[in-house]
């Protein structure tokens, strides 16, 4: 790569700029880094070196920061109607806040990476919002802009279909106004790196558990919202209702769990995504 094309020079490669600005920097001042890095040379024709080394920048991004929980990143799951029987209508108005600035910055990006006639640098565009945004927010934020449009052939068949994957409340998210062949090429772009990446193994807060049995129900997924608090699913397939989404708290290193919500696999992760955006917001 000609060192002089790039702003930061001296790396043979995108994971060793990424570790190097971690040691220098930190992991929170380095995801600010690589996203500048990625906005100056949104505006270019990048050579394939050039694209490699923004990937291998943002898979090595992606890796060391997928399994931090950032607030801003979490997505509300519900519904008004339902989020005013749960008393938190203040976090589903600040999640579709959270939206509609993820919408608006999908735009942006779309329009700064046009370089010249008729070639835009979706790629690097898409790393820019997603390393804002989180791939949870881009990804549901498409979807419903796709699922509104549902009838409009300049989306393609593909992205219509992956769009009728996604379980989204209405009213929830705001439209973008780029074009929507534009918003159809950059969503391309996104469900590639997220299937390149492994992305899926990232998509609900917390760690992955395996092991610790509670009346029957094998715990999958769990996650700490205070110093003693936390969430967790729990799985039994021979239950009536085989998931549940339990608060525990912790004391002499054991877990107690209660307030348990039962019902099928998307009630628990809906449960469970509410409560950590209210517990963590």
């Amino acid at each position: 790569m000609d060192s002089g094309s790039k702003p930061f020079s001296g790396y043979d490669t995108g994971a060793e700029f990424w570790r190097d600005n971690v040691v220098r920097y930190g992991i929170d001042e380095s995801i600010i880094i690589c996203g500048n890095y990625f906005d100056m040379n949104l505006k270019r024709e990048l050579s394939d070196e050039e694209r490699l080394f923004c990937r291998e920048i943002f898979a090595a991004m992606f890796e060391a920061t997928a399994g931090k929980v950032v607030p801003a990143k979490l997505i509300y799951p519900y519904d008004f109607n339902t989020a005013n029987d749960r008393t938190e209508t203040s976090y589903y108005h600040k999640n579709c806040a959270m939206s509609q600035e993820c919408a608006r910055a999908i735009d942006r990006a779309i329009s700064a990476s046009y370089y010249k006639s008729n070639h835009y640098n979706f790629e690097l565009a898409a790393m820019s919002v997603i390393s804002g945004h989180g791939f949870e927010r881009v990804n549901s934020v498409l979807a419903h802009q796709i699922q509104q449009h549902e009838h409009d052939g300049r989306y393609s068949g593909a992205n219509k279909k992956w769009a009728k994957g996604f379980t989204l409340p209405d009213q929830a998210y705001g439209f973008m106004g780029s074009h929507a062949t534009l918003i159809d090429s950059f969503t391309a772009y996104v469900r590639k790196l997220y299937v390149e990446l492994g992305a899926d193994r990232f998509a609900l807060p917390g760690q992955e558990e395996h092991g610790e049995e509670v009346h029957g129900y094998t715990i999958t997924r769990a996650i700490m919202v205070a110093d003693r608090q936390g969430y967790a699913i729990g799985h039994n397939p021979d239950a009536v209702s085989p998931f549940v989404c339990w608060q525990f708290y912790v004391q002499d290193d054991e877990r107690s769990y209660n307030w348990g919500i039962y019902g099928n696999e998307q009630a628990a992760v809906d449960n469970y995504n509410a409560r950590v955006f209210v517990a963590l917001n």
